[in-house]
């Protein structure tokens, strides 16, 4: 408790320095969040259980220096410990690893019991004028539509069921967006990563037809080529997402795989507050390895593979019970394993700001039937 107790003085100070730099200039801004999350696993037998907590500062800097300029600095401040940290010697590496061209994460605290990690996963400054918009720095490149699974998102793809990060990582990277007439764009980007072969080059055209947003994209990633389409529009009343993304290796062609990664995803929101969203996913790269399932939470997934089977389904029913209080359930099922997760989740606001959740996370496999683990996870959440 007092190590949270400073954490919220840090917070309140740099508060206060940034209200008196606003009431000057109105150029610095902050914002953030603090966020204590435990988590509670076990497999089957509930008298097993096994805890870890979680607590998460978020600080996100914004500095406005003129019209035209934008800078933003945002750091991730994650204290880890409970079962997760003894049982696991290399916990701690993973937190720590950082596959940007700039390695921009510290273990401040790394012992057997706690660790206490500092990441900064937006350092950028960002150019707009007229029909122009140049971001550099580490930034998200989001080009993903589905919900799910987004196999146009080649820059920043991320994991469904790591709900807790709501911002998904950064790329160190460029990214160049020229607004055409109407709702047409040409945007391109690079990334660079850690590793030699981490590296991303790819253009984009968005346009307006039938109704439809379309996008297409064409580049390399890492050893691939890559060419990709998405859409968003509507039949009738219902939501009719797509996007589609194939990968054709230029390294080592002969006795290479091409890849094809495929989702399509429809929605519809009813009365009283209810919402449905179905997806498909096919992955042409399987990875059907037994037993793996429970794991995906703590995988590190990739565009040309979103999942480690041929193909998965996903649907989400959610609903809002009143202003300040909601519900969702999703599942993810898999024909190719008779694999299925199931995650439901409740959030109740208790007052401004402040944020209580709880999300659960079970694992089965229904052809030889078993539980591969559960995980229930309560977070509250505090916002400025």
């Amino acid at each position: 408790m007092r190590l949270f107790s400073k954490i919220l003085l840090i917070i309140h100070l740099l508060s206060a320095i940034v209200l008196v730099g606003q009431e000057k200039e109105q150029k610095l801004f902050l914002a953030g969040y603090v966020k204590n999350l435990h988590e509670f696993g076990f497999i089957d037998n509930i008298g097993e259980v096994q805890w870890t907590t979680f607590l998460h500062n978020r600080l996100n800097f914004k500095y406005i220096p003129s019209k035209t300029i934008t800078a933003r600095l945002e750091f991730r401040n994650r204290i880890y410990y409970g079962d997760r940290i003894k049982n696991n010697p290399g916990f701690s590496k993973v937190i720590l690893q950082d596959n940007g061209w700039v390695d921009l994460s510290w273990n401040v605290l790394d012992n057997s019991t706690v660790v206490f990690n500092t990441t900064i996963d937006r350092a950028l400054i960002n150019y707009s004028k007229g029909d122009w918009d140049i971001t550099l720095g580490r930034q998200r490149v989001n080009w993903g539509i589905n919900l799910a699974w987004n196999p146009n998102d080649i820059f920043n793809t991320y994991n469904f069921l790591d709900f807790d990060y709501e911002e998904r990582p950064g790329s160190d990277a460029i990214r160049i967006q020229y607004f055409l007439d109407g709702f047409s764009k040409i945007e391109l980007a690079a990334k660079k990563g850690y590793q030699a072969d981490d590296h991303i080059i790819a253009v984009m055209y968005n346009f307006n037809k039938w109704s439809y947003d379309i996008q297409l994209l064409s580049g390399i990633y890492h050893n691939d080529w890559v060419i990709g389409t998405g859409w968003a529009g509507n039949i009738k009343n219902v939501g009719f997402k797509g996007e589609v993304s194939y990968f054709l290796p230029y390294k080592d062609f002969i006795g290479s795989e091409n890849v094809v990664s495929a989702s399509l995803s429809v929605d519809y929101g009813f009365k009283k507050g209810v919402y449905i969203n179905g997806s498909l996913l096919y992955n042409s790269a399987t990875n059907d390895v037994p037993g793996g399932l429970e794991n995906l939470i703590f995988t590190s997934i990739s565009a040309k593979n979103l999942m480690p089977f041929e193909y998965s389904g996903f649907l989400q029913l959610s609903k809002e019970f009143s202003p300040i209080f909601s519900g969702a359930l999703s599942t993810i099922y898999s024909p190719t394993q008779h694999s299925l997760i199931t995650m439901p989740s409740l959030t109740y606001s208790l007052a401004t700001n402040w944020e209580l959740n709880f999300t659960g996370q079970s694992f089965f496999e229904l052809e030889d039937p078993r539980i591969l683990g559960n995980n229930l996870f309560v977070r509250l959440r505090w916002s400025f």
